[in-house]
């Protein structure tokens, strides 16, 4: 039954390979599949030329991937490069994790989208409820180990570009491309 709601709930799926006239850009895009070392695709257009709809439709034949259940960085279970700190710490101690599939993310950067939403920022509801302090993780951390999509970059503010842009060579810096 929930596999049938989530199914209803879909967006409808525009086939990767029905898209025509953009070889360049489906190849790009398939590379930066292949080996994410590439560091992500930057791909420019008129209005009208199918450039979010060609991400959305390659996200959808992507295959699943192995996440730790309720992490909000998609931590990796086996591969420490890609586990976030608190799944190391449990690695470490030797406790067992929970691994689940899920289908690759793909997070749209909204234009409205402040440094707070997209770095994270302190969770207030649960240092003012339980008195502890918190990070809420953010749009980055959602885009870990899937797709960041930023439609009008150049509508976005100078320092939340240079945080991208941060994120990004940081990601390539260590290794570790999200």
């Amino acid at each position: 039954a929930q596999k049938a709601d989530a199914k209803e709930s879909q967006r409808p799926v525009f086939p990767f390979a029905a898209i025509v006239g953009q070889d360049e850009m489906k190849l790009c895009l398939l590379l930066n599949v292949i080996d994410p070392k590439i560091g992500g695709v930057m791909i420019m257009g008129d209005r009208g030329t199918g450039k979010s709809t060609t991400v959305r439709s390659l996200v959808d034949l992507l295959p699943e991937i192995r996440v730790v259940f309720g992490d909000p960085y998609n931590s990796d279970p086996e591969d420490p490069e890609l586990m976030g700190i608190e799944v190391r710490e449990k690695v470490t101690k030797g406790d067992e994790l929970t691994v689940v599939m899920t289908k690759i993310n793909m997070v749209d950067l909204p234009l409205g989208a402040t440094e707070d939403r997209v770095c994270g920022t302190i969770d207030i509801e649960k240092a003012l409820t339980e008195g502890v302090k918190a990070f809420e993780p953010g749009l980055l951390a959602k885009a870990n180990r899937g797709i960041l999509y930023v439609d009008e970059v150049n509508l976005l503010d100078d320092h939340l570009v240079d945080v991208l842009l941060d994120s990004a060579a940081s990601a390539l810096a260590s290794g570790d491309v999200k």
